[in-house]
């Protein structure tokens, strides 16, 4: 009767070994859910990104055709705070903090989707130097974070779905979506999302999914066309002299990159916790905006920077651009106007690239697009994203240049930036941490043994605080 019963036990694990066995671990409701979410997230994406492009190319056009908005951008800023109070948002709201409430697994509030819509458009109409690349993010994690109530997501395996409702996964999606839409780049999008996230594990493990949403998203924005079109240049033959234009234009980068992050933390910082009246940052911050660009004639760095953008990639930049578009974007981000960083931070790092090719003869566009993807990677501490999206610009024959210029970028910045630490850092606190309490493990090893008991096996438990019986159950660590 024992040998029928080891050998049922024997089949039984058999079993779950074979394909059949794997997947009886899959909920194929949820797994269902998931793909609906994906299509229906991804369209709302692809509208959501749409949306903005126009009413933001509207406002961009209103500032241009009156120049006199500039002197309205601290009321416009005071317009924009007003407003999110009036939507109950937290007037601090940014990028940054909406990542981290993702990375918390938090519902990204509906509200936000009209408040930095028309935050973004009120800053732009002013003569702001902000981005609608950030504020597609925080549009389409909202969007996810609401349409995915009604499909309840879990984890789509059994043994996980003790996790709970998957909030952070579904703001991700959609912001994946939104972002693929607005830059025809479905890979680097959720490349992107993954890497703010620091690779959390209910969101790793279901990026199959996120990248279907940023791909329904792709195919629908496309042929549409309303999008940031960011033109191609001309690539050079691989050579010895290439990769070092490209290794200067990635440490350029690197210090460039880190002292915007670094400002615009700074100011951001100092404007919450010290200042803490929204109010009297943003009409403090319009009127010194708008003094400078006033006092200097810096008007055609107002805006998004778009322009500037493709005069760089065309070679027709100047040699001090990349400075006063940092200066403006961090001004205006740090004292509280409502937009996103990510168009500035390509813009800075194209002028800069460009700026270095004039200086040392070489092709003024192509370092320029080196520059792009460099300078994004130092300042977001996302360099896979980086080097994807550059690939899906510039082609694949850009992809050698690019490795050389974002490595370079990336390795040699702070590892802190714009979104916070980047996951090299994060791997190197958790390492840090477990060795801490390994070190305390063995410092209490003599007082327990004094004592009379025996300390719990460390290679029996997984690092939840849960350890694992000889009978194949599962119980809680004793506490000391």
């Amino acid at each position: 009767m024992d040998e029928r019963g080891d050998a049922g036990g024997k089949k039984a694990v058999g079993d779950e070994a074979t394909p059949a066995g794997a997947l009886h671990g899959f909920d194929f409701g949820q797994v269902a859910r998931h793909v609906a979410f994906a299509a229906v997230v991804g369209a709302v994406g692809a509208g959501a990104s749409i949306v903005l492009s126009l009413a933001v190319d509207f406002a961009g056009r209103l500032s241009g055709r009156f120049p006199w908005l500039l002197f309205a951008l601290p009321v416009l800023g005071i317009a924009s705070i007003l407003l999110y109070r009036l939507l109950r948002l937290p007037v601090d709201l940014a990028t940054d903090t909406v990542v981290g409430n993702m990375r918390k697994n938090r519902r990204v509030p509906a509200a936000l989707t009209p408040g930095i819509l028309l935050g973004t458009c009120l800053t732009v109409a002013g003569g702001g130097s902000v981005g609608k690349e950030a504020a597609v993010m925080q549009m389409g994690a909202s969007l996810g974070s609401t349409v995915g109530r009604p499909f309840r997501l879990r984890a789509i395996r059994r043994q996980r779905q003790g996790e709970g409702e998957l909030e952070g996964y579904a703001a991700a999606c959609g912001m994946a979506a939104a972002f693929s839409a607005l830059f025809f780049a479905p890979i680097g999008s959720t490349v992107f999302v993954l890497e703010l996230m620091r690779f959390k594990g209910p969101v790793v493990r279901h990026a199959a999914t996120m990248l279907l949403a940023s791909f329904v998203a792709f195919a629908i924005a496309r042929p549409i066309g309303i999008g940031d079109v960011i033109p191609k240049v001309a690539l050079p033959a691989l050579s010895w002299d290439t990769a070092a234009a490209c290794l200067v234009v990635g440490l350029a980068c690197a210090g460039a990159g880190a002292l915007f992050a670094a400002a615009l933390n700074v100011l951001r910082r100092l404007m919450r916790r010290r200042v803490g009246r929204p109010v009297l940052a943003v009409l403090a911050g319009g009127l010194l905006i708008a003094g400078l660009v006033l006092a200097l004639s810096w008007q055609r760095f107002e805006g998004t920077g778009m322009p500037l953008l493709q005069g760089a990639l065309a070679g027709t930049a100047g040699s001090g651009g990349f400075a006063v578009k940092a200066l403006l974007t961090v001004l205006a981000l740090g004292f509280g106007f409502k937009g996103g960083e990510i168009m500035p931070m390509f813009t800075i790092g194209a002028l800069l690239g460009c700026a270095l090719g004039q200086l040392t003869g070489a092709s003024a566009p192509f370092l320029a697009a080196v520059g792009m993807a460099a300078f994004f990677a130092a300042a977001s501490r996302c360099p896979f994203a980086a080097f994807l999206m550059g690939a899906e610009i510039f082609g694949l024959s850009a992809v050698p240049f690019l490795a050389v210029g974002v490595a370079a970028a990336y390795l040699g910045s702070r590892d802190f930036g714009v979104f916070g630490r980047g996951l090299v850092g994060h791997l190197v606190r958790l390492r840090e941490r477990t060795y801490a309490l390994a070190l305390r493990h063995e410092d209490d090893l003599p007082l327990l043994r004094h004592e009379g008991r025996e300390p719990a096996p460390q290679s029996q438990g997984d690092g939840t605080g849960v350890q694992q019986r000889e009978d194949g159950g599962r119980t809680a660590a004793p506490r000391r």
